[in-house]
């Protein structure tokens, strides 16, 4: 399968995109043994490409008697971003995809998107948060948008996976405040209807990245009202025991883990 948008279906019209793209020299965010993400320019703008090499049956097996999800490919990361459009989420702009194999283990794939520019993940603008709080109006908005977009999200059958503070990035010259776009969607899983330990690993996610930014109770309270407007049973007063678990899990990987920064 390939999909190229106009202006990247003629730079690769007479080459291999694969073979192009690992050529390719940029600036190198991220490299494992199966996956590369790196920034580069193409006619005075910058995208970021994922590549995807085959991760092998030793791995996929390894994640399974983890009872974890293996990623084979940036299929998952197309189809999640295609679905976060119908749902009306602002997320990354895919200019270019591509996958080749039929061997869940030797799979290649490609996923190009823009460069969201003049943004800033939210892990970044809250950083300073506990010694110098926001205005109430912002601290407000960004919770009750985080939230919105969590619940539209789980409703809709989608689990991000990796869901923190840093994956959301929040535009500085959006006309409306706040404008957040959710990025990094490589472990994404998409359902009829979601079940609740994927529910509750995003949101704990969620709540142990933002652990050291100051909030409080009230704010947790507010989060947990906006994040029931699709599901009433998800109210903190109708569904104690799921916050409790929700908040467990985050204590425990604040104890694994360390902080989140």
């Amino acid at each position: 399968m390939l999909y190229l948008n106009g202006e990247f279906k003629e730079y690769f019209s007479e080459s291999d995109p694969f073979k192009v793209l690992q050529r390719l020299e940029g600036k190198v965010y991220r490299q494992v043994k199966s996956r590369k993400t790196f920034q580069f320019e193409h006619n005075g703008m910058t995208y970021f490409a994922k590549l995807h090499d085959g991760v092998g049956w030793l791995e996929i097996f390894k994640n399974l008697i983890r009872l974890k999800l293996p990623v084979l490919g940036a299929r998952v990361e197309w189809d999640a971003i295609k679905r976060l459009n119908q749902i009306s989420i602002a997320t990354m702009n895919v200019v270019g995809f591509g996958q080749r194999g039929w061997n869940p283990a030797k799979i290649q794939s490609f996923i190009i998107t823009e460069d969201l520019r003049e943004t800033i993940s939210l892990e970044e603008f809250c950083l300073e948060w506990t010694d110098s709080p926001p205005a109430h109006s912002i601290r407000r908005a960004l919770i009750k948008e985080v939230a919105r977009i969590a619940s539209v999200m789980h409703s809709s059958g989608i689990s991000h996976r990796d869901f923190y503070l840093c994956h959301f990035l929040l535009h500085k010259e959006a006309k409306h405040f706040p404008k957040l776009s959710l990025i990094d969607l490589h472990r994404a899983i998409i359902q009829k209807r979601l079940s609740r330990r994927w529910i509750i690993k995003d949101i704990a996610g969620l709540y142990y990245s933002a652990m050291q930014i100051g909030l409080s109770k009230r704010d947790l309270l507010r989060f947990a009202r906006h994040y029931s407007a699709e599901d009433k049973e998800l109210t903190y007063r109708n569904n104690i025991e799921f916050w409790a678990q929700v908040e467990r899990r985050a204590d425990n990987m604040f104890k694994r883990l360390g902080p989140a920064r």
